[in-house]
């Protein structure tokens, strides 16, 4: 996805409110991959997409769980891969434009720290689509790719759950968008 302008590191830091150097950590350790331009030596820039914005600012929210930035990298190259599979059953749907459009509900759970699972509802789906993936391998290092899987509803049999409100992530990136 590289529509649209391209938008510069220091925009990225003044529209999340954080410093630099985090945002720099998190392209260096390939949690945000930047859509339009990564550094590849000196004087190079890096150029992201709003798309990278909205990654950015979930990285913020799984940090402050204390996450190590491997375990949100894998976050949140499966919330890609999640919002491929979502646009499968919704055409035109894109991540994160499409989840303020249509108003879409869309969250992320961590159940017993071994699967991602993604829910989403509303915004002309007849009933909520849930997709998981265990991530207990890749968090180990045996795996690369978890695989995505569509289940019929919410699993309940877990004992912890961490959940981020990815709706309204979306919603706050595009609020910050529209302020600047």
């Amino acid at each position: 996805m590289s529509d649209g302008e391209s938008i510069s590191l220091k925009e990225v830091q003044l529209r999340l409110g954080v410093p630099q150097h985090v945002l720099i950590h998190f392209c260096e350790k390939r949690v945000v991959e930047p859509d339009f331009a990564d550094t590849v030596g000196r004087g190079k820039r890096r150029e992201f997409s709003e798309r990278n914005v909205f990654e950015f600012a979930v990285a913020l929210a799984l940090r402050r769980f204390d996450l190590p930035v491997s375990v949100v990298g894998l976050f949140v190259r499966l919330l890609r891969a999640f919002g491929r599979a979502v646009s499968k059953a919704i055409p035109g749907f894109s991540i994160p434009a499409s989840l303020t459009e249509k108003n879409l509900e869309f969250t992320l759970s961590l159940l017993d720290a071994d699967m991602l699972v993604m829910r989403t509802s509303g915004g002309g789906l007849r009933k909520p689509l849930v997709l998981a993936a265990v991530i207990s391998g890749a968090l180990e290092g045996k795996s690369r790719a978890p695989r995505v899987i569509s289940l019929e509803e919410m699993p309940s049999n877990y004992e912890a759950c961490v959940e981020v409100n990815i709706a309204e992530i979306s919603r706050k990136v595009a609020k910050a968008t529209l302020s600047k």
